[in-house]
C-alpha cells in the first residue's frame, strides 16, 4: 500500500512538547473570553438576541482562524459518511482500504479510527456530505462538517429564545448561556456534533412552548438519532410536562429500533475492546491509586449532587437540573470539551445560580482534555494532578459560611 497522503487538516496529536504554545493559547484565549462571557450574563440587562447573535458569529470566525485543531473527529465523521456511502457497516471496524478518505482518517487516528458511535440520521448527513464535497477534495469534505456544526451552534440561540421558559430578559439570558460560551463556540468550530443533536432538542422544546407538547416531546426524543444524549434531555422534559410523555416515549422507541445497529456496535466492538483509562477528571485523580476507589469516589459525588438535584427539582427550582446533569458529569470518565455542551444547555435553566457557575467553569477546564491526546499521555502523577484540577470547579458547590455582622457593644 502506498503512503498515506498529507493531512489537509492540521490536528495536534502526540505532538510532546511542541503541542504546548497552540494549545496554551488556546487555554488562555478561552480562559480570557470566559471571564467576558461571565460578565455578560451577569448584567442587568442582558444583550438584545441580534447581540448575540453576531456576538457568536465574531467568535465562530476567529475559531475558524485557528491554523491547528486538537480533536480528530471530524475525520472520523469523514470516513463514516465514505463507509456508508461505499457499502461498509460505520458501526464495524473498518478494514484496511485504498480509499482516500478511510486512509486519511486511519492516518490521522494513527492505527485505526474508532467505531461509530453515533445514530443513524447523522451517519445518513455523513453520508450526503461526503457525497456531495468529496469531488472537491478531503479539505472540503472536513470544512463542511465544521461548517455545518458552527451552523447548527448559531441556530441554537434563537432556539434557546423560543425554548426556554421566562419573560424577554429571562430567554436572552439562556440563549446567551449557550452561545457566548468560548469553549462550545470551540467545538463546533472543530465540527462536533453536540450542537446539531441540541438544535433538535430545543427545536422539539420550541414546539411544545407552542401547544405541541407531544410532537415537541418526540421530536427531542428523535435527537438520539444524532447523538444519544439528547434522549436524557428529552426523559427529562417529560418528567416536566406530562402532555409531552406519550410523544417522548414514541421518538425513543423509534429512535431505538433505529439505533439497532449502533447497539450492536457497542456491544460486539466497542465494549470488548474498552479500557478503563480516565483522565483530566475526579476519576482520574484517585485512578492512580486504585480504579475501584476512583469509582467509588465519583459514584458518591454523583449520588451527593443527584441527591440535592432531585430536592431541589421536588421543590420546582430548575437549578435541580443543573445539579442532576453535574452529577452525569462526575461519572464520565473522559470529560472531553465538547461534552461540555449538554451541561452549559442545563447552566441556562438558571445562569445565575451556583451549580450553573461549576457548570461553566467545568466547561473551561474541560479544554485540559485535550493534553493527553495533544501533548502525551501523562504520567500517573501528573494524571492525578490534572484529575485535581479538572474537579475544582465542583468546589462551588460548597455552602458558604454565612457572615456575621458584630455590634460595636460586643466588643
Amino acid at each position: 500500500m502506498s503512503p498515506a497522503p498529507p493531512q489537509p487538516l492540521l490536528v495536534a496529536t502526540d505532538w510532546g512538547a511542541a503541542g504546548w504554545p497552540s494549545l496554551g493559547a488556546l487555554l488562555l484565549l478561552a480562559a480570557l473570553a470566559m471571564l467576558g462571557y461571565r460578565h455578560a450574563l451577569r448584567r442587568a440587562q442582558p444583550f438584545g438576541l441580534s447581540a448575540v447573535l453576531l456576538a457568536a458569529a465574531l467568535g465562530t470566525v476567529i475559531a475558524w482562524l485557528a491554523p491547528v485543531l486538537f480533536s480528530s473527529d471530524v475525520y472520523a465523521y469523514a470516513a463514516y459518511g465514505e463507509m456508508a456511502r461505499i457499502g461498509l457497516n460505520p458501526y464495524s471496524r473498518a478494514p484496511q482500504s485504498s480509499d482516500a478518505i478511510l486512509r486519511a482518517a486511519q492516518a490521522q487516528w494513527v492505527t485505526a479510527f474508532p467505531i461509530c458511535v453515533y445514530g443513524p440520521a447523522f451517519v445518513a448527513f455523513a453520508r450526503t456530505l461526503v457525497t456531495l464535497f468529496a469531488p472537491l477534495g478531503m479539505l472540503a469534505v472536513l470544512d463542511a462538517f465544521r461548517a455545518t456544526a458552527s451552523l447548527a451552534f448559531l441556530l441554537c440561540i434563537p432556539l434557546a429564545y423560543a425554548a426556554f421558559p421566562g419573560d424577554r430578559g429571562t430567554r436572552l439570558r439562556s440563549a446567551a448561556t449557550i452561545g457566548l460560551n468560548p469553549v462550545l463556540i470551540w467545538c463546533a468550530a472543530e465540527g462536533h456534533n453536540d450542537a446539531s443533536a441540541l438544535a433538535i432538542v430545543l427545536a422539539g422544546f420550541a414546539l411544545a412552548r407552542r401547544r405541541w407538547a407531544g410532537l415537541g416531546g418526540a421530536l427531542a426524543a428523535l435527537s438520539a438519532l444524532v447523538k444519544p444524549p439528547g434522549a436524557a434531555a428529552a426523559i427529562a422534559f417529560a418528567v416536566v410536562d406530562r402532555r409531552a410523555r406519550v410523544g417522548v416515549a414514541a421518538g425513543i422507541i423509534a429512535a431505538a429500533a433505529f439505533s439497532l445497529p449502533l447497539l450492536r456496535g457497542v456491544a460486539h466492538d466497542l465494549a470488548p475492546h474498552g479500557a478503563y483509562t480516565p483522565q483530566v477528571s475526579l476519576q482520574a485523580a484517585f485512578a492512580p491509586l486504585s480504579p475501584v476507589l476512583a469509582w467509588i469516589v465519583a459514584a458518591t459525588v454523583a449520588a451527593i449532587l443527584a441527591i440535592r438535584g432531585i430536592a431541589l427539582c421536588r421543590r420546582q427550582m430548575k437549578e435541580g437540573w443543573i445539579w442532576l446533569g453535574l452529577a452525569a458529569w462526575v461519572l464520565v470518565p473522559n470529560p472531553y470539551p465538547w461534552y461540555g455542551t449538554w451541561l452549559v444547555a442545563l447552566a441556562a435553566l438558571e445562569p445565575r445560580s451556583r451549580a450553573a457557575g461549576a457548570a461553566m467553569l467545568l466547561s473551561l477546564v474541560a479544554l485540559l482534555r485535550y493534553i493527553p491526546d495533544a501533548v502525551a499521555t501523562p504520567s500517573p502523577a501528573l494524571s492525578a494532578a490534572l484529575g485535581v484540577l479538572a474537579a475544582l470547579p465542583l468546589l462551588v458547590l460548597l455552602p458558604r459560611r454565612p457572615v456575621i455582622m458584630s455590634d460595636s457593644n460586643d466588643r
